[in-house]
């Protein structure tokens, strides 16, 4: 099988879900049958694995971004990562961990923006973070700022 240069600047480039190289090869415009065979060829070379791609994607946001589960559950969907596959790796205590210390650092940051609780849970709401994510935040934040005598605007 010879594949088309692009094709292969494409997957090489970064890793890629079985989904985006389906949708790059129909926009080089491949018919279904040569697209499959393509698939086929890049899995089991071991260009494309949704499982690895999920794992290193999830590693990756959690040490650069400040995304909430949901936020990174959508970008996987979006790149057509099948759910149970991200199932398997998001429901995770680390990933809870991660989660929360997102929500108390990005509460904090907001705060000071702010001065708002009430804007600061709209916006982690808002971001995607979990219900008791959100409380927890709130209440680490209340805690930081009684430790520090600084009065906390609470418009619950």
């Amino acid at each position: 099988m010879i594949l088309d240069d692009k094709l292969m600047k494409y997957v090489l480039f970064q890793k890629r879900t079985v989904q985006e190289v389906k949708n790059k090869c129909k926009l080089l415009g491949y018919t279904e049958d040569y697209i499959e065979e393509i698939i086929a060829y890049l899995i089991e070379n071991g260009y494309l694995d949704d499982e690895l791609y999920v794992m290193k994607f999830i590693l990756n946001t959690i040490k650069l971004k400040k995304k909430s589960a949901k936020e990174i559950r959508f970008d996987l969907i979006r790149r057509g990562v099948n759910e149970s596959v991200i199932d398997k790796y998001m429901d995770t205590s680390e990933i809870n961990d991660y989660e929360l210390r997102c929500a108390i650092e990005l509460a904090q940051k907001k705060y000071k923006e702010c001065n708002d609780i009430l804007k600061v849970k709209k916006y982690l709401l808002n971001k995607g973070y979990r219900t008791m994510f959100v409380n927890k935040a709130i209440d680490t934040l209340k805690e930081i700022s009684n430790n520090n005598n600084i009065e906390i605007y609470d418009n619950d």
